[in-house]
């Protein structure tokens, strides 16, 4: 039984080295995750396989949305990953497509210095990324963990970068909350956290101004910061970049839930950034 589950352990490696020493029965996280979700809790998109199946249609609504041949077949394999039918998926990334900025989101933005809003901004890398890539005239960036902000108004100090630093977490509305902190990349919303934190809505902070384009990856709370985003999406229809491994519901939940904001003003694809499915990006481009 490997217990490892992370994004730099490809399975499909740790399987193959457990069969090469002589292993016969190799399972996987999700094989036996349905035995003890109620010790385990939430672990980003591991699920007992069964959830999924139960979940058919659903998974077939986002595959009939999704825009391209590659986001459909990254789903169709994905899925087959997570009910333990193909280890093979462990180690593949999309090879040509850097995450958040790449030949989906690029030829979408304005041919102008843009306007970014970034909820989980970390230390500042996406934000460097971009400005590798284009002029940014203003940017928001959201990070609530207090080790990692100071690591972002340092970035954007010392780099001399064009962004307003702002220690809050996105949500659908004004509000306080705990929060895990000190993980680095993945603190988290959760009732026994060890911080308290305080959350706004992007079209209470944003309050009609442009933007024209919105990354999040906000462990798991992308749903409540979307929601909070409503007026923003319907009047501006920024290029969006979610995170779409923090649940399992993910894959359907989020194109439903900017469908259900704006109705036929999208098109979908997903992108495999990193191993084991983790750093999944659904990638919404605004119909023009």
């Amino acid at each position: 039984m490997i217990g490892i589950y992370n994004r730099d352990m490809p399975f499909d490696g740790l399987a193959s080295l457990a069969r090469d020493s002589g292993c016969e029965d190799v399972r996987l996280p999700f094989s036996f995750y349905g035995q003890f979700a109620a010790e385990l809790g939430w672990r980003y998109w591991l699920a007992d396989p069964a959830f999924l199946a139960e979940h058919t249609a659903d998974l077939v609504r986002t595959h009939e949305r999704l825009a391209d041949e590659t986001s459909r077949d990254c789903l169709r394999q994905l899925v087959q990953f997570r009910v333990g039918r193909q280890d093979r998926y462990g180690a593949f990334t999309h090879p040509h497509d850097a995450q958040y900025f790449n030949d989906l989101t690029l030829p979408a933005l304005p041919k102008r210095p843009l306007h970014y809003l970034d909820g989980g901004a970390y230390n500042g890398d996406t934000l460097v990324e971009l400005c590798a890539k284009a002029e940014v005239a203003e940017a928001w960036l959201f990070e609530p963990d207090t080790a990692n902000f100071a690591k972002l108004t340092q970035t954007v100090r010392s780099k001399r970068l064009p962004g307003l630093c702002l220690p809050l977490a996105l949500s659908d509305r004004y509000t306080l909350l705990r929060f895990r902190s000190g993980l680095g990349e993945a603190g988290n919303v959760a009732e026994d956290g060890d911080e308290g934190i305080a959350t706004v809505a992007i079209d209470d902070l944003l309050a009609g101004r442009a933007v024209d384009f919105i990354k999040l990856d906000v462990e798991g709370s992308e749903v409540p910061a979307l929601r909070g985003a409503r007026q923003t999406l319907v009047e501006q229809r920024p290029v969006l970049a979610l995170s779409a491994y923090h649940r399992p519901e993910d894959l359907w939940v989020l194109p439903d839930l900017i469908e259900e904001l704006v109705p036929g003003a999208y098109q979908f694809h997903l992108r495999q950034h990193t191993h084991n499915s983790f750093d999944l990006v659904l990638y919404a481009i605004p119909k023009r």
